[in-house]
């Protein structure tokens, strides 16, 4: 009797553990029910927020606006157009941004003095290693960019000097600047485009940003004059263009044309304000101006003033011919000065 008491004992005790078991299994399954629905609840973006304290719906606040890409290359995003000035000396001593240098008064040169002049037509290549302060692409102490093409198009921008068409380079047609931007940000075209969130497609109508690395050559028209009463060869430069290639369509140049031409004596002042990169000793500068009235760059001639109006392409094809031929003509402006001397 006493076995069997024992045994009934047992049975119970068995299974009550097993209900408390079940039991302690389905309250945890109801609580990770609860947690997934509560999780899900939060990632809906479209749920109602409660507050957990009293019970109250609440509105949540605004993503936060996506900073805009501040990089130089412009790949994700433009780079603003407003100068952002260093807060801090970035370097050993503050270096003086007045800009209040003035260009040298060139020397007066009479009419009956100017004895012989020559007419020329050269282009700087910026890739040319001694042309290479003309790719200088860096931001100034006062967030101005150092890049030449810019200094130009800034100063035409703020009225410092004006710019005129290229259909001739004798300044006879003022260009604005909203012309400018126009040419400069390249030719509309009209792609087809599929919209990602309703995947209709429609034709939209894009325009290329402009690149100022792109503007790989300068134009610039000058005169040589012989001053008879220095007896001296001067040199005026008297209009700077960049150029702009237009391409064909297997990628290859087609031809090289002037965005837009500068008078260079109304430049002369901006330039002046302006320093020229060196790259062998950053404490030592000059500005643009020092640059041009020194002759610190590289340049060929393309055209001499001659009877036909013509470039030196337009007559040679060969390319080192070409080369040859402006040498030649800078050649014999040296040779003139040379034979006007008697000893």
């Amino acid at each position: 009797m006493r076995a069997v008491i024992f045994n009934r004992i047992g049975w119970c005790t068995m299974l009550l553990v097993m209900l408390a078991t079940a039991a302690e299994a389905q309250r945890r399954g109801g609580t990770t029910r609860r947690r997934t629905a509560t999780e899900g609840t939060q990632t809906d973006p479209n749920a109602p927020v409660v507050n957990p304290a009293t019970g109250n719906a609440v509105t949540p606040p605004p993503p936060a606006p996506t900073a805009a890409s501040q990089r130089p290359d412009g790949i994700t995003a433009p780079v603003s157009d407003t100068p952002r000035k260093s807060l801090r000396v970035d370097g050993v001593v503050e270096r003086n941004l007045a800009r209040e240098r003035v260009p040298i008064v060139y020397d007066y040169i009479r009419e009956d003095d100017r004895f012989w002049e020559k007419r020329v037509w050269q282009v700087i290549d910026v890739r040319e290693k001694i042309n290479l302060p003309f790719q200088y692409n860096v931001e100034d102490e006062s967030g101005i960019n150092q890049l030449f093409i810019n200094i130009l198009l800034n100063a035409i921008k703020n009225k410092e000097v004006e710019a005129f068409n290229p259909i001739d380079d004798r300044f006879t047609t003022v260009m604005p600047y909203d012309e400018i931007q126009t040419k400069i940000a390249g030719e509309e075209r009209t792609v087809r485009s599929i919209d990602p969130v309703t995947g209709e497609e429609k034709m939209v109508t894009t325009r290329d940003d402009f690149d100022p690395r792109t503007i790989r050559q300068y134009k610039v028209k000058e005169v040589w004059v012989f001053d008879k009463e220095a007896s001296a060869l001067k040199v005026r430069i008297l209009g700077i263009a960049p150029m702009v290639s237009r391409m064909n369509e297997d990628g290859s140049v087609r031809a090289s044309i002037p965005l837009f031409w500068v008078y260079y004596p109304d430049l002369r002042p901006t330039l002046a304000k302006y320093d020229v990169y060196n790259q062998n000793n950053d404490a030592s500068t000059i500005s643009w101006e020092d640059l041009f009235e020194m002759r610190f760059f590289g340049s060929y001639v393309v055209k001499e003033n001659n009877t036909y109006n013509r470039e030196i392409k337009d007559y040679i094809k060969d390319g080192v011919m070409r080369l040859l031929e402006g040498q030649a003509i800078k050649d014999r402006i040296f040779n003139k000065e040379q034979d006007l001397w008697q000893y």
